[in-house]
């Protein structure tokens, strides 16, 4: 079969779609990706044919609308802004390379922030499914959103506040992103859409790429939900660790790793500063993968190495623990990893899979304006000192057991074969 894949974000939002590609490849299907001009060469390393969708480089955008990373009225600032300033603009772009690409393929998988691709589907009658990274994207009364900060319990009136807080998201969503994806779907021809952000997704199948050892299918999902697992890119052929590197793990004890992804690195605010002092304080070895040379602290003890990037897959295994982001991406290396997470979370999905890791007793969770030697450094010795440990290692056993790109495969099949 021919396969049309189409993301939007960041490499993050990039790499379970080339994992998914890479293992469609290899059982006999032919697969095309659509995407931003920034990943052409990544993906065409992977081995999939690649279209680009002609747009203007993002790699500032985050320092540009730092409000994106905004948590002001509970992640509304933050849509918003990633809506009007990122997603609209690439409305055209999309349309354009996925109305050409369709006739030539026989079905279309696309993450759910891709709004154009719905709209493509029903012009072309493609076949057509969604794709969801994270859980905090799909409404159940046993969950939260992904940008709240709640513990999400089971009981029946916590079910009646959870349904009450995705209700009000919903709302407010509704009237900041459903007028734009409709004023595209009317210049198309097309009748308006409702709920895009939470409830458009294909009625088919929308596959869920986390495992469900990090999140349980709820008992409220509707059938065509499908959770297939974590889908990992390591990148063929990439370049191990640095010799820098290398030597500083092999002379001392295992660091903490510091690390905000590839998103709210371009905005880190005080995370590595406050790295610096926590490790210094409690007598502990630390790397920093800080990006841009801007982000690198002054003054770094011998005790402290800075580098801009190093693969997750090889560096984290080697590590004591992970202060992250809580990214999808970066959160997935770091639990098949084994390792406990000093949870950070900035903005969109991360605050909720912030609270799924503590609910596993893998993390600590740091809000954002917490991002204070203050509070990281009791929050990351009473997660050496207690179990987190113990239990990230059998968690990463489960992770490490499945195979997610072969799973999603099958479900793929399984639908759309027929």
């Amino acid at each position: 079969m021919r396969w049309l894949l189409t993301s939007w974000g960041s490499h993050g939002d990039l790499h379970p779609f080339l994992s998914l590609g890479q293992a469609l490849i290899a059982r006999g299907h032919s697969v095309t990706l659509v995407g931003h001009p920034d990943w052409g060469a990544e993906t065409e390393i992977a081995g999939l044919r690649f279209v680009s969708t002609g747009e203007p480089s993002r790699d500032d955008f985050i320092r540009a609308n730092p409000e994106v990373l905004s948590m002001k009225w509970g992640g509304l600032v933050s849509l918003r802004t990633l809506v009007h300033k990122a997603i609209v603009p690439s409305f055209d772009y999309y349309m354009e390379a996925l109305l050409a690409e369709a006739p030539g393929h026989d079905v279309m998988v696309a993450h759910h922030f891709t709004f154009p691709a719905p709209v493509v589907a029903e012009m072309k009658d493609i076949p057509f499914a969604t794709v969801s990274l994270a859980p905090g994207v799909v409404p159940s009364a046993f969950t939260l959103p992904g940008s709240n900060f709640g513990r999400a319990g089971q009981d029946f009136f916590s079910r009646l506040w959870n349904r009450f807080i995705w209700s009000a998201g919903q709302r407010i969503s509704r009237s900041m992103v459903d007028p734009v994806v409709n004023r595209l779907r009317a210049r198309h021809g097309l009748g308006p859409a409702y709920d895009v952000v939470f409830e458009a997704h294909s009625r088919v199948l929308n596959l869920q790429l986390y495992s469900r050892h990090f999140a349980s299918p709820p008992s409220d999902w509707s059938d065509e939900k499908k959770i297939a697992g974590f889908c990992f890119y390591d990148p063929p052929g990439e370049k191990g660790l640095t010799p820098e590197t290398v030597d500083f793990l092999e002379n001392g004890t295992p660091p903490v790793l510091f690390t905000l992804g590839s998103t709210a690195v371009q905005n880190p605010g005080s995370f590595y500063q406050s790295a610096v002092e926590v490790l210094d304080s409690l007598g502990l070895r630390g790397i920093l993968l800080v990006g841009s040379e801007s982000n690198r602290p002054p003054n770094l003890p011998e005790t402290i190495l800075a580098v801009p990037y190093a693969p997750y897959g090889l560096l984290m295994p080697r590590v004591r623990a992970v202060a992250h982001q809580c990214g999808i991406g970066t959160l997935s290396h770091a639990i098949r990893a084994g390792v406990p997470s000093l949870a950070c979370p900035f903005a969109f999905d991360q605050p909720n899979n912030a609270r799924r890791l503590e609910a596993l007793g893998v993390a600590e969770v740091i809000l954002p304006q917490q991002h204070t030697p203050q509070d990281m450094g009791p929050a990351l010795h009473h997660l050496l000192a207690g179990n987190a440990s113990m239990r990230s290692q059998r968690l990463g056993e489960q992770i490490r057991a499945e195979d997610g790109p072969a799973r999603a495969c099958e479900i793929l099949e399984e639908t759309f074969s027929r």
